[in-house]
């Protein structure tokens, strides 16, 4: 987002062939593959900001290899996140989403961005800091298509706030409908899925699984 400089949202497939034992990489970058017109956030951007570099796609869902892991360090992949949330809840959701692609051996479709008030902070050279993160998990058998998904797919939305008082909390307690996280950002989450499906999918609040 060329206002923000920060992703809308990042969106990835998570199967247990992307991981590995390959080693987080920690080089923080600009994204060369910005347009020219684009402000290229940078690491320092948030230095003594009091936030994070929060991962979207999270660098353990990619450590196939070297190459991989080192593509989740591009700062477009990055949201502000206070300490609290991004080594708290977020971390704890990354952990889940993993241990199920390896337990279900299937397919994670994963979307995750952050929820922006009016008139955000912003930090560096303005980028803004979400009040929130989300994320939303539709856990699918491995090569099953779209067609096949129906009103009981898994589909698990979390919405968790962007402050210090989320210290402690497991992510099970931010636990949303999908309708919550698209009024809030305005966004059509499941728009590949029919319209009746998407419906009940989108309006109920799924209990996560262990």
């Amino acid at each position: 987002n060329p206002i923000r400089n920060a992703a809308n949202w990042v969106a990835w497939r998570l199967e247990t062939s992307d991981l590995g034992s390959a080693h987080r990489k920690n080089d923080f970058k600009a994204d060369p593959l910005l347009p020219l017109e684009f402000y290229r956030v940078t690491p320092q951007d948030y230095a003594h900001s009091g936030y994070d570099r929060g991962h979207l796609c999270p660098s353990g869902d990619r450590t196939r290899d070297a190459e991989e892991n080192s593509i989740t360090f591009r700062m477009t992949n990055m949201l502000p996140q206070v300490h609290e949330l991004n080594a708290g809840p977020w971390e704890k959701l990354e952990q889940y989403e993993r241990k199920r692609a390896v337990a279900s051996d299937g397919s994670l479709y994963i979307v995750a961005g952050g929820v922006f008030s009016g008139a955000p902070r912003v930090i560096g050279n303005g980028v803004a800091v979400p009040s929130a993160s989300y994320k939303i998990i539709v856990v699918l058998a491995k090569g099953q298509p779209v067609a096949e998904v129906s009103a009981a797919s898994e589909v698990i939305a979390v919405r968790i706030p962007n402050e210090p008082s989320v210290a402690g909390r497991p992510f099970r307690d931010f636990v949303v409908a999908v309708d919550d996280l698209e009024n809030e950002t305005g966004y059509n989450f499941l728009g590949g899925v029919s319209e009746p499906i998407q419906r009940a999918l989108e309006a109920t609040r799924h209990a996560v699984a262990n």
